[in-house]
């Protein structure tokens, strides 16, 4: 689940120091100002920098001080508390002494010319220090990043200088792109000594610009005067009470453009703290918009008891009856929030209050039996533990997302003691989740039944790599199914954390891959909530990120109607096992072939060495296969001859025996280059076998019979390439992300008895397994 917190990104600055001088910044978020950096340089090389940001409910306090010595830094100490949480690094000499979470260690370190550190903009100035001499337009150097400390190469890219109007004359401003190996971008633009006049983030709507140096960085909605602009001055509201129909109290805080009003109303919900949306609700209060941010029920300030979904249709349907009889409100509601936001959107707009205009859920789940904290229904383990660890608090999360240290604890069974060995205490809605076998029995958490009432605009927001993607992809395709014609969606090749970086792993998208999504949301807030003429129907109704390809392209429909379908049937002359096998995929079903067969054994159970080094967050798209590794099946084409552009849905049919009365299975697609590398399209579909007629009447196998199910992979759009193989990996596991199934048919919450699942996938005349995609029609 996404907590709206900038980490490497938040770094704002004004001017870079010159030695000798004292250096004040104030940084900006979303627009709002939310804090300080105070900067001294002495003569001798030695400076102080100490800045303090306001981010909500976090609280970041952070002392730099060190040395330059001949061009280059050689000593630092940076002390560093954020939510509460310190950390110490000092370094001087060939070694860094970092101490945090009770434990300390040391690093090499080396002096370093070129510097950058989170929240001390007056060093990064350094980074594009003497890269305007030459004719080269890019250039990749090394910066050692303060606070790690490690040297990361950063590749800056110089563009056209910008002229402005400042203290009287015409300066023009060099200007410069400094691309993180994160994926981040950040514009810099500085004078002919080097002092910075602006920084622009646009992934982050993080920017800072030196006084009379605004017209750098303009909004990215100026290039549209036809949407309301940030012109207003604002006022505030701190910890409203809400009351609701059983009497609880919920809170939140309301920013309101100065004036008369009334205006019209944004409101997003939110478990992860009120105030950390409360930068973004100065944005939108500056350009005519009332915003109102709340606590759900159980979480923050707001009075109840905190049980996941359960209580947010009611919780919502009652804020908006109490926002739409404000007397600043006009009667015009409209919501915006991601993951969790997400879900309390639809939450509310199946209720049907008159007052909730139009909606906008970024990352946003499905019914919680078909993601988190089931994903068709198989225990979506490690996600739903994380997000448990984030959410248990009553008080929001204000330090560094929590990381997973004890990853073989997943292991613990029955699945009901999973979250006692890793959390440290029992929490009760965790196990209840994993009680509620059923889709239905999430009662009224399930909310893609009653789509059919939600009649007001739609705006989806996600990426291929969202762990919630899923949730887009069903919401938007039963929006469809029931004739909703005025939705729009936006899929990006991003992760949860939309719009945020360009990079997957190793993979960099490029620059256009992140979008102008502030001026989307604005015309899309003008057309429904003020009754603007801004051009919203004329706005593309689909727009998708082609993979592969690097580049947006703008449809009418999705699926695109002018793509066409493509079936590959599985097909193997011998054992299709491993990254070695012999597995195929035809254009035509065999007609006569020998079954793969392979062992999932829920005791052999593996916890990959990457999971348990690092945060899985920062996951790579490449797929290893190690040659033990005979429990997955690999299917591929031939080396294609031209490209191949796939598009969703994407399906994957199964004829499948086994020797269980219950098992899983994964089915996930791969771009396999020339040699040999698999990078996974998207995200995988998958299946508990014992609800392959439904979701609400699981029934057990039959061993030995032959049984056909369909998976559903997530959406993707992608470009095979020339000589590239379109690629299909079948396993039973995705364990530790997954729970074990463990074949017993044994209730999921309190099962212990393992046994091993012979499987078969049969794929001939009578069985024919496949593949089954459409394919993007060629760009004119």
């Amino acid at each position: 689940m996404k907590l709206p917190l900038p980490l490497l990104t938040l770094v704002l600055l004004a001017r870079t120091p010159v030695f000798g001088q004292t250096f004040q910044a104030r940084f900006q978020f979303g627009g709002a100002d939310v804090g300080s950096s105070r900067h001294e340089a002495r003569p001798d090389g030695w400076f102080e920098s100490v800045s303090e940001l306001n981010l909500g409910p976090v609280r970041i306090a952070s002392r730099l001080t060190g040395r330059f010595a001949n061009g280059l830094l050689t000593e630092y100490t940076l002390v560093q508390s954020q939510g509460g949480q310190e950390m110490r690094i000092a370094a001087s000499g060939d070694k860094a002494e970092i101490t945090a979470g009770g434990g300390t260690r040391i690093t090499p370190f080396k002096p370093a010319a070129r510097v950058f550190a989170n929240f001390h903009p007056a060093l990064s100035g350094t980074v594009v220090r003497d890269l305007d001499s030459g004719e080269a337009d890019s250039a990749r150097v090394e910066v050692l990043i303060l606070d790690g400390p490690v040297a990361m190469p950063v590749d800056v890219v110089r563009r056209q200088p910008r002229v402005v109007e400042a203290g009287g004359r015409r300066v023009a401003a060099r200007f410069h792109v400094v691309r993180f190996p994160t994926g981040v971008d950040i514009e810099v633009f500085t004078d002919e000594a080097g002092g910075t006049l602006a920084w622009n983030v646009p992934s982050q709507t993080i920017k800072a610009v030196a006084a009379g140096f605004e017209a750098l960085v303009l909004d990215p909605t100026a290039r549209f005067p036809e949407l309301s602009q940030p012109t207003h001055s604002t006022r505030r509201m701190a910890a409203v009470k809400i009351p609701v129909r059983d009497g609880v109290e919920l809170v939140a805080d309301v920013a309101l453009p100065e004036g008369a009003g009334p205006f019209p109303v944004i409101l997003t919900r939110t478990p992860y703290g009120r105030q950390a949306q409360m930068a973004a609700g100065e944005n939108w209060a500056r350009r005519g918009y009332a915003f109102v941010a709340q606590d759900c029920r159980g979480r923050g300030d707001s009075g109840g008891d905190w049980e996941p979904f359960m209580n947010e249709r009611r919780d919502g349907y009652d804020t908006l009856d109490w926002v739409s009889k404000q007397a600043w409100c006009n009667g015009s509601i409209g919501m915006i929030g991601a993951s969790y936001g997400g879900w309390a959107q639809w939450w509310a707009a199946v209720e049907g209050h008159p007052a909730l205009k139009c909606i906008v859920p970024q990352v946003s789940p499905p019914d919680p039996f078909f993601n988190i904290p089931w994903d068709h229904g198989i225990p979506f383990l490690y996600g739903a533990i994380w997000w448990a660890s984030v959410v248990k608090d009553k008080a929001p999360l204000t330090g560094v997302s929590p990381f997973m240290k004890d990853v073989e604890a997943l292991k613990t069974l029955p699945l009901s003691q999973v979250e006692d060995r890793i959390l440290g205490q029992d929490v009760g809605y965790v196990n209840r989740w994993w009680e509620r076998e059923t889709a239905s029995a999430f009662g009224p958490a399930c909310f893609m039944k009653d789509l059919d009432r939600v009649k007001i605009p739609v705006l989806h927001i996600s990426g291929w790599w969202d762990g919630d993607g899923i949730g887009t992809k069903l919401n938007w395709a039963e929006l469809r199914k029931r004739g909703h014609t005025r939705q729009w969606l936006v899929y990006g090749p991003w992760t949860h954390a939309f719009n945020s970086t360009s990079r997957v792993g190793k993979t960099d998208y490029g620059p256009d891959a992140i979008l102008d999504l502030e001026s989307i949301y604005v015309r899309w807030f003008d057309t429904w909530l003020k009754g603007k003429s801004v051009g919203q129907e004329s706005q593309p109704r689909v727009r998708v990120f082609v993979t592969g390809a690097n580049e947006w392209r703008d449809l009418a429909d999705w699926p695109d109607p002018r793509s066409t379908v493509r079936t590959l049937y599985l097909s193997a002359s011998a054992p299709a096992n491993g990254a070695q096998g012999a597995g195929e995929l035809v254009d035509l079903p065999p007609r006569r072939q020998d079954p793969d067969r392979y062992t999932y054994n829920p005791a052999h159970a593996v916890i990959p060495k990457e999971l348990l080094e690092r945060d899985p967050s920062s996951a790579t798209t490449e797929v290893r296969l190690e040659a033990h590794d005979q429990d997955t099946l690999v299917y591929r084409t031939a080396p294609l001859t031209e490209p191949v552009e796939m598009g969703g849905p994407i399906e994957i049919d199964l004829h499948f025996s086994t020797s269980a009365v219950d098992t899983d299975f994964f089915a996930d697609v791969m771009d396999i280059d020339a040699q040999g590398v698999m990078r996974a399209i998207g995200m995988g579909g998958k299946l508990r076998a014992k609800y392959r007629r439904s979701f609400d009447r699981p029934s057990l196998l039959k061993p030995g019979r032959v049984y056909k199910i369909t998976l559903a992979h997530w959406d993707a759009a992608h470009r095979f390439q020339k000589g590239h193989r379109i690629g299909l990996l079948i396993s039973s596991s995705g364990f530790p992300l997954y729970a074990r199934n463990l074949n017993t048919g044994e209730p999921v919450a309190t099962g212990t008895r393992m046994v091993a699942a012979h499987q078969t996938i049969h794929h001939d005349a009578r069985h024919p397994s496949a593949l089954r995609f459409r394919i993007l029609p060629p760009v004119k």
